[in-house]
Order: C-alpha cells, then sequence, then structure tokens
C-alpha cells in the first residue's frame, strides 16, 4: 500500500512539473508525429505536457502565435510565412513535418485523357489550386517552369478541395491539384491522375512544419529542444506507420481519436505524406519558394534565411538523442 502511494506521489509530482505546452494546429495527417509523440509518451518522459489544440484555418491561429498565446503552430510554406518573416512577426520556422513525396496529385476530367499526356499539353486549361499564394500554386509553377511553360499559361482558379471536386465534376474547371483523399475522389468523380505533381519539383519540396514563437522561444531553449527531441521521436514512428510498418493501424487509431474524421478506411486507405526521420527543414527548398512567390508579386520584401528559419533546434535535439 505504502508502495503505491509511493508511485502516485513520484506520478502526481512529475505532473506537476511537467511544462504544457499549447501548440495550434488545422488538423490533417501532419500531426502525426505529434500525435504519435503524445500517445507513446515521449513527451512526458522529457518532462513535457502538449495540448494539441485544432484551428479551423492557419489564419485563426497566426494572431495567437503572434501574441505568445500559443508556443507554436503547425502550417505549411506559403507567401503568408514570407510575409510575416518580412514584417517582423515574433515566429520561425524550426522543425519539419511534411515533405515531397506528398503524392499531391493533378487531376483532370476524363475527356482529356488520351489527349492530354504532359504537363506541356494542359497550357490553355483551367486549372484549380487550393490557394492563391500556397503550395499547390508553387507546385504547378514550379512542373510548368521545368516543362518551358509559366502560370500565365493557364488559368488558375482558387477553390478549396471539396468545391474543385465539385467543379470539375460539373466543368467549371478542367482539373485541379488534389491533396489525398480529395484525389481519389476527383478521379472516381470522373477524372484521372495526369501525374504526382510535387515529384516534379527541384530542390526536393518542404511542404510543412512547425513555427515556434521567438520570444517565448529565448526563454524556454531547454524547453523547445526537448520538444524538437520527443517530436523526432514521434516523426519516426509516424513514418514507419506511413511505409506500411506493423504500427499502422495504432497510428491509424491515433487519426481517428484526434481528427475530426472518424471514418477509420479513409486513413487506411489514404496515402500519407512523408517527413524527415530527423526533423530536418530543407532550407533551400523554402528561399526557392521565397524567390516563387516574389516573382509572382506576392512577397514585397524577401527576408534572409536567418529570419525565416532556424535549424540550429533540430541539430542540437538529435545531438541529445545520440541518433
Amino acid at each position: 500500500m505504502l508502495k503505491h502511494i509511493a508511485v502516485f506521489m513520484l506520478l502526481a509530482a512529475q505532473a506537476q512539473g511537467a511544462t504544457k505546452l499549447v501548440v495550434g494546429t488545422v488538423p490533417n495527417v501532419g500531426d502525426g508525429a505529434s500525435i504519435c509523440a503524445i500517445e507513446r509518451g515521449y513527451f512526458r518522459e522529457v518532462d513535457l505536457e502538449i495540448d494539441l489544440t485544432p484551428f479551423r484555418t492557419a489564419s485563426d491561429m497566426t494572431p495567437l502565435i503572434a501574441r505568445g498565446d500559443l508556443a507554436m503552430i503547425g502550417g505549411g510554406v506559403s507567401a503568408s510565412y514570407f510575409n510575416s518573416a518580412a514584417q517582423g512577426m515574433p515566429l520561425r520556422y524550426f522543425l519539419n513535418r511534411a515533405q515531397s513525396p506528398v503524392f499531391h496529385a493533378l487531376v483532370l476530367r476524363k475527356e482529356f485523357e488520351g489527349k492530354t499526356k504532359t504537363i506541356r499539353d494542359i497550357k490553355g486549361l483551367r486549372i484549380g489550386i487550393s490557394a492563391t499564394g500556397g503550395v499547390s500554386e508553387y507546385e504547378l509553377g514550379k512542373a510548368l517552369e521545368a516543362a518551358g511553360l509559366g502560370l500565365d499559361d493557364v488559368d488558375t482558379k482558387a477553390l478549396a478541395p471539396p468545391q474543385a471536386v465539385a467543379a470539375m465534376q460539373n466543368g467549371a474547371i478542367d482539373g485541379a491539384i488534389f491533396v489525398p483523399p480529395f484525389d481519389a475522389a476527383a478521379i472516381k468523380g470522373g477524372g484521372f491522375k495526369l501525374l504526382e505533381i510535387d515529384a516534379t519539383v527541384r530542390p526536393k519540396m518542404e511542404v510543412g512544419g512547425l513555427f515556434y514563437n521567438t520570444d517565448w522561444a529565448a526563454k524556454n531553449s531547454d524547453a523547445l529542444e526537448r520538444f524538437a527531441m520527443a517530436h523526432i521521436r514521434g516523426g519516426r514512428c509516424y513514418l514507419e506507420a506511413a511505409r506500411g510498418g506493423a504500427n499502422r493501424n495504432e497510428m491509424i487509431d491515433y487519426f481517428v481519436k484526434y481528427s475530426p474524421i472518424k471514418d477509420r478506411a479513409i486513413f487506411a486507405d489514404m496515402v500519407w505524406s512523408t517527413i524527415n526521420p530527423d526533423g530536418r527543414v530543407m532550407v533551400e527548398s523554402i528561399l526557392d519558394q521565397q524567390a516563387f512567390y516574389a516573382k509572382r508579386g506576392y512577397v514585397p520584401k524577401v527576408s534572409a534565411v536567418e529570419a525565416l528559419v532556424d535549424t540550429g533546434v533540430v541539430e542540437r535535439a538529435l545531438a541529445r538523442l545520440g541518433k
């Protein structure tokens, strides 16, 4: 009995001593590393308690991390990220959550099958992208540039994936860039996949990651490194499942628990995006994306790499992990 009381008191003391971090996210499979680290106790092992808080959009999170209400947020590489850095907002990108291959597909209406065989053949077509200044516009632009064309050679329409599926079906657009599982829905609704467009992008593409509040990080460098240590371990857990490992069903359980999508079959059938097993950020890609958006006129002021990315946190975390 006394032994049980002692164990209970130890656990209570550890819980009281844990640092609580609120991390904002728009729920998606990119949360896999965080979720696995929470569920397997990797954060608890480094005395951290993580509150993974869902938001509807990235724009809902940005004011909160700027104020310091959130220690970190998950998000994609986009024009808004570069503009936030240029405006001196207190955030920094430091940890990878998604990199190519992420299996983004260029899907066209079935009537173009056989007529449209390469990216050059979409010249003049109406192509849906998820957002102006977002990753799908970047990867479409890079793919067209590699074929000797440019974004001005197609008519782009900014549409959320569900709306793009419907727009293809009613003929409002000729095709769109889709992320899983919307590519499958578009194909089922009368489309065909021309290519996995992110695979064509060079340099290899940094898609999404975690940002920290710089004011918080300056005061909590040790907690930040401990977070990175646990997250990297969670990322390796997720990556094993993404590659069809023995823990895939375990990871699907976690997704069903944390996601608003409760259908296991959707996660089971979905191709999951790739992450860097060491959490490292592909800096060359981030600079290339900034240059692309600046050329498009979306980023009036280009920032130095130090204002965009902190690579040191991951390297110190890896050194502490010893692997």
